[in-house]
Formats: structure tokens, sequence, C-alpha cells
């Protein structure tokens, strides 16, 4: 019988940005049952450079994989699509597998080029595939695959989601036989690769304490995971093992500065895994750290808690400041006021700040628009504010709505950016009301629902766009900033250069069109 070193499988990425997790957790249990796996990265993928095709090409003749499989979500379709054509032309042989929120929701359309596809959690899935090709029997048994045969869509029995997270779920900054291209070449990915070609060149860890959601908006893919496993239950690795995790990895890199924690909703957890949290993070890791949360489990005593372990920065979801919104359109659980009471607890600990909010919703009224601006207005400051334009993407509920109530109004999420919100006035209040000073805000919008058209808010919108785009836009960042550093000046500046890269795409965004390309995803 083969030894499983006998069998390679090549994972791959098309991620942008170098710190996915979801294909990294399946690598790496590749690699603890002694799989021959490689894990590569595709930022740049250009179905039009031939000699990127020839580099990946010639990667994998030297591999000779048994199975490829490729992570993607939404925004990636069309990249993995070419490439997988151009591997079933090259390796007609070669099983391909796709994986991800998009094959997952959309495993019809993913069948229209892949072999297979993983819907759900693939952790088991992968080895199970990697198990079959040991011993050489066929793939069509595993389950959480779909697959086409006699060209109709099989879809085999689907694995609970997984409970015990522990054992399956590993993480690292980077680990063994990952590979990148770049100018046209695979190379081993490096520490030094990584600082250059990272969203904030290295700096940030990026983990995840638990899986899944307590909310189940409408246009997330929570909403479809929740649907598609039939729960809402946030299932959490126990904190000892992620300690374990977070102290090898910033041993093994001490240019790590922060921790950044992806779960949907860190404060979805008990007093007890808190205080334990608190505890054992301050003792053993004392780095900052980020969490995403939900406004209605922000308290007080759970801030403070984290802050004095090393809390540093809050992305916090206002999505909209309508009730009517956030109830009817998105059923979402958290209210305007459950948003502001959470910022105002976020900003008496002076931690940093960036705030979800959506925009281009056509469901929305133009009254429940300005709730959202004066939101922002009332909010205090200093925050920054995350933008997005509302992408109804396949498989979501409020996708499905779209398509009976404004199917004129569904841009293609396959090549939407999600950051390239509409260039309208409102758009442009929104995110003025977040940097200009709120005495000349207040008297903008006295002037806007008095008569947008008259010259005298159009003069003013000008004036005041300019001023919030030069001046009080970078001072508010260099604030927010300065709070994650304890008020230091000199480690914010420091600081700084390391948000350049990805911090200028989205400065420049409120000057551009919304253009095709993603720059970054919002829950998908």
């Amino acid at each position: 019988m083969a030894n499983n070193g006998d069998i390679s499988i090549l994972l791959i990425s098309f991620q942008e940005d170098l710190d996915i997790i979801g294909l990294k957790s399946l690598h790496l249990n590749l690699l603890k049952e002694s799989y021959n796996s490689c894990l590569l990265h595709l930022p740049n993928y250009d179905h039009d450079n031939v000699e990127k095709v020839r580099a990946i090409r010639e990667f994998i003749l030297k591999l000779t994989p048994a199975l490829i499989g490729m992570s993607l979500m939404s925004m990636h379709y069309q990249k993995a699509a070419h490439l997988t054509g151009v591997l079933k032309r090259e390796f007609p042989s070669l099983p391909i597998l796709w994986g991800g929120t998009h094959p997952t929701v959309s495993p019809e359309m993913s069948l229209d080029h892949a072999d297979f596809v993983c819907i759900g959690e693939g952790e088991q899935v992968i080895l199970d595939c990697a198990d079959r090709l040991k011993s050489g029997s066929s793939l069509y048994s595993v389950n959480n695959l779909a697959y086409k045969r006699n060209g109709a869509i099989q879809r085999n029995e689907l694995y609970p989601a997984i409970q015990e997270l522990d054992e399956v779920f590993l993480f690292a900054q980077n680990p063994p036989a990952t590979f990148i291209e770049m100018k046209d070449q695979i190379i081993p990915l490096t520490s030094e690769v990584i600082r250059k070609n990272s969203r904030n060149r290295g700096i940030t860890y990026n983990t995840m304490s638990s899986k899944g959601c307590p909310f189940s908006c409408t246009y997330c893919c929570n909403n479809f995971f929740n649907r598609l496993y039939n729960t809402r239950k946030t299932r959490r690795r126990s904190v000892s093992v992620v300690m374990d995790e977070i102290e090898r990895v910033v041993r093994e890199d001490s240019t790590i500065k922060y921790i950044n924690f992806l779960d949907d909703c860190f404060l979805a957890c008990s007093a007890e895994y808190l205080k334990e949290f608190c505890t054992l993070y301050s003792a053993r890791i004392k780095k900052p750290f980020i969490i995403r949360t939900i406004p209605t489990y922000v308290t007080d005593e759970k801030i403070l808690s984290l802050k004095k372990a090393g809390l540093t920065w809050v992305n916090l979801g206002l999505e909209s400041g309508s009730d009517r919104t956030n109830k009817e359109i998105y059923k979402r659980g958290s209210s305007r006021k459950d948003f502001l009471r959470a910022a105002g607890i976020i900003n008496k600990f002076n931690l940093a700040s960036f705030y979800d909010v959506m925009l281009d919703n056509p469901f929305e009224t133009n009254e429940d628009r300005m709730w959202t601006v004066d939101t922002i207005v009332e909010a205090p400051r200093p925050f920054y504010p995350m933008l997005y334009s509302l992408t109804f993407f396949y498989g979501s509920e409020i996708y499905e709505r779209a398509l009976k109530e404004c199917p004129d109004r569904i841009e293609n999420p396959l090549d939407k950016n999600i950051l390239g919100y509409a260039k309208n006035t409102i758009n442009t209040l929104t995110r003025m009301a977040a940097f200009l000073d709120k005495k000349r805000m207040v008297r903008l919008l006295g002037i806007y629902k008095r008569n947008e058209q008259s010259l005298s808010f159009k003069i003013t919108l000008f004036y005041y766009k300019m001023l919030s785009a030069f001046i009080y836009e970078p001072f508010s960042y260099f604030r927010v900033v300065r709070l994650a550093n304890n008020g230091s000046i000199m480690e914010t500046v420091k600081e700084l250069r390391y948000y350049f890269k990805s911090g200028i795409k989205k400065y420049l965004n409120q000057f551009l069109g919304p253009g095709i390309h993603s720059i970054s995803g919002k829950k998908r």
C-alpha cells in the first residue's frame, strides 16, 4: 500500500491578500496526516499573461499532484474558471475540486468548470479525498461533494457541521510547502515575501477562535450556511489551543504586532470563556489584538476586561442607521440605539474602531439613508468607516428577494467591486459624516434638506467635500491609529506606513468610479 507521502495534493488560492484562513486549515490537516500537500498563492493571476500560466503549468508538472483544489469567493470565479480550463486541457485526467463560499452557494455554476465541488466545510472532505486517492478508490462517494453524472448534478450526503474545532481548525502564518507566483515565477513563500506582499506588511496575524454567527443577516454568507446546517450555533475552539497557536506563531515571527481575530462575533461567548481568554492572553501573548463584534454584545464589563488583556481595535457593524432597514430588510437584530450605545463604550475606553456601513441598497428610502448619515454624525469620534456597496451574492436571502422585486438592480457579483459604491450625493454625505466636524456637517445637512438642487448646497458640498477629503479624513485616520498606539505619535507614524498599501486604495475610492475589480471582501 502506498504511503501518504506518495500522494500529492495542490491547493490554490486566488485571494489578493495572503492572509487566508480556510485553505491554510485544509493544507495543515493534510500535512498533519503526512500527505504531500502544497499551497499555492496566485494573488495576481492574469489569464492574458502567458508567462504566468506557463509557470503554473511547469510547477504542476514537477509536483505531479493527484488532485488540485481551488478555494474561491464569488470575486474569484472568473480566474478559477479560466485556470481550470487551462489545466483540464493540459492535464485532462487530473481531477479539479472547487471549494469555498461561491462553490457552496452556487454548485451548479461551479460544476460548469470543476469536476467536483465541496459544499460546506472541507476539513474532513479533503482528507477523505486524499484517502480515496491513496487507495485508488473513486471520489464519487465522498461526503459533501457534488458532481455531474450523465449531465445531471449529484449531491452526496452532507457531513454535520464540525463541532470539535480544536483538532481540525489549524492555522499558521506561513505553513510549510507554501508557494506564491511572483513576476511569472513560482517561488517559496518566505517571511520576507509576506512582509512585501501582504496587506499590512505582515505585522498582523489572522486567526479565529470561533465559527458561526448568532445573526443571520440576509446579505451575509452566514445566512446561507445557517440554513445549510440548520443552526445558528457559534462553535468555539478551546482557549488553551488558541493560545498555543498564537504563542507558537509570534515566537516564529517577531515582526507580528497585532493578533487579528476574524470571528464574526468575538463577544458571542460565555462569561467564563471570556474570563479565561483575558487571563491567558494577558499572561501568555501580551500583544495588542483586534476583534469584530455585534453592537448588542458590547458591554462595559466585557470591553474593560478585553482592554486590560490587550484589545486595541474593534470592528463594529452599523450597516444602516435605519431601524426599518436593519429589521425588515437585513433581518438584523441590532438597532440604531444599540450601535450608538456600543460605539460610546468603545470610545470611552479609547479603543481604535472601524464601523461597517452598507450603501446602495435599492430597498431603502431616502429617509432610511438619512438615518444612516445622522447616526454616523452622532457617533463619537474618531473612528474609521468601512463603506460597502450592497452586493446581491448568489445564495443569499436578499438576492432571492431582489430577483423577485428589482432584478434590474442586481449587479453581477462575480465582478463587482464591493468597495465601489455609487458616487451620488447621499453616499458622499455618508462618507463625510464620519470625518467632517459636526458643526459643519449639521449645517450642510440643513442646506441639503431645504433644497438639495440649490446652488448654495452644491457649492457648500464641494467645499466641504474637499475639506473633509484632504484635511479631516487623513487627520481622523491618524487619530484612530494613534489610539491603537496608546497616544504615541512616534509609534503612530511608524505604523501608518504598514497601512499605506491597503489604506490608499480605500482613500482613493471616494474619487474613482465603481470599477469592476474587487479590492476586498465583506461576508463573502
